[in-house]
């Protein structure tokens, strides 16, 4: 709870890096209940390996990130995080995606059905996409204005 509330206060990102977590946790009392937790393992890497941990969250090199959409919805299903948490977490998603389409479009880009990666459609050849095909297009900026509002699948 205490990390996903502190990602979802930066919603344009949704993720964090390691070192900003740990520099904000150096602000927290040293005997509040998240620093004894950290202190209990030695270090954020290692408790960012918990089972527990990586159910929500999986590390990126040093990026903390949240698990995807799906397995997001299966925690708050199994009861692992809250309704009110899983409720934080998806208006926090809505806010990143709506800013992501945003700057997605304003660059005349488009996002891949197939791999979820942006393209600039005029750079669209074989071998693009991961599928090893040209990249398909997701969204149609002149037919639909409403997709930058992100919904939850």
């Amino acid at each position: 709870s205490f990390l996903l509330n502190y990602i979802c206060t930066r919603p344009e990102e949704m993720r964090m890096q390691l070192e900003d977590l740990s520099k904000y946790m150096t602000t927290l009392p040293p005997k509040c209940e998240e620093n004894l937790f950290r202190k209990q393992y030695g270090n954020l890497k290692t408790c960012m390996k918990l089972p527990t941990i990586e159910t929500v969250f999986f590390l990126d090199s040093n990026l903390v990130k949240f698990q995807s959409e799906e397995k997001m919805k299966a925690c708050k299903d199994k009861g692992i995080i809250s309704q009110a948490d899983y409720e934080k977490y998806l208006a926090s998603l809505k806010i990143y995606w709506t800013h992501q389409l945003t700057v997605i479009k304003s660059l005349n880009k488009n996002m891949c059905k197939v791999c979820g990666n942006s393209y600039v459609p005029e750079a669209n050849e074989e071998g693009s996409c991961a599928s090893g095909s040209t990249h398909i297009q997701k969204y149609d900026w002149s037919k639909n204005s409403d997709c930058l509002l992100y919904t939850s699948p």
